[in-house]
Parts: C-alpha cells; sequence; structure tokens
C-alpha cells in the first residue's frame, strides 16, 4: 500500500503540468505585420499547450505538415479554420501553421513551433 502511495505521489508530480494558453502575435492577432518567427522568439512550448489564432475575415489558419509550410500551400494533409478565433493544441514535436493564401504566407504569416515534453513538477 505504500508503495502505491509513493508511485501516485510521483506520478501526480511528474504529470501535473499545467498548460500555457497563448495568443498568437499578442494584441495584434494572427496578421501582418507580425511574423510567426518574431512572435514565438523566446518562447518555450510544451505539448499541450494551447494558441490561441485570432484574426479577421479573409485570413485563416491551416495545420499543415513541413512540406505545406515550406511551400505556402495547402495539401490534403491540411486542416483549415476560419472561423476568426481558432484554439488549437500543441501536439509533441514539430506543429506547422500557415494562412492558406499563398502570398499571405510567403509575406511571412506562417509559424513552425516544436513542443517539447512538458517539464515535470517539482
Amino acid at each position: 500500500m505504500v508503495f502505491f502511495m509513493v508511485f501516485q505521489l510521483q506520478y501526480e508530480a511528474i504529470h501535473s503540468y499545467t498548460p500555457v494558453h497563448y495568443i498568437v502575435g499578442d494584441e495584434d492577432g494572427w496578421d501582418l505585420p507580425i511574423t510567426g518567427a518574431s512572435w514565438s522568439n523566446g518562447k518555450k512550448f510544451y505539448a499541450g499547450d494551447v494558441l490561441e489564432f485570432k484574426y479577421e475575415r479573409g485570413t485563416d489558419v491551416s495545420v499543415v505538415d513541413q512540406e505545406a509550410f515550406d511551400n505556402c500551400a495547402v495539401n490534403d494533409k491540411s486542416i483549415e479554420y476560419n472561423d476568426g478565433d481558432t484554439n488549437l493544441t500543441l501536439a509533441f514535436g514539430a506543429n506547422y501553421f500557415i494562412c492558406s493564401r499563398p502570398l499571405i504566407c510567403q509575406a511571412g504569416l506562417k509559424l513552425a513551433i516544436n513542443a517539447t515534453a512538458p517539464p515535470p513538477s517539482v
């Protein structure tokens, strides 16, 4: 019984990370002139964190793979959102987001995030 209680406490300590909620672009939202690279610079992202994309009509956010990210073009693996306020949970590893409008994406409205495992709690 004591072993189980110690194991339970260790498990809860390791798995008690509270995800962070980020608004992409802060007060400017998901829109030019901000670029994903400038906004994410200096931030540490973990799997389970939530990115909130706020954007105006005529813009969208698409979850894409690296090929679509590099080419600023959605493909059959892409998932497009256009509701103006989209919350997406980061998966462990590489996460790619673009505006599906090629010229806007090429102008810099795209974001690549590498989400690491959540830190253990102390």
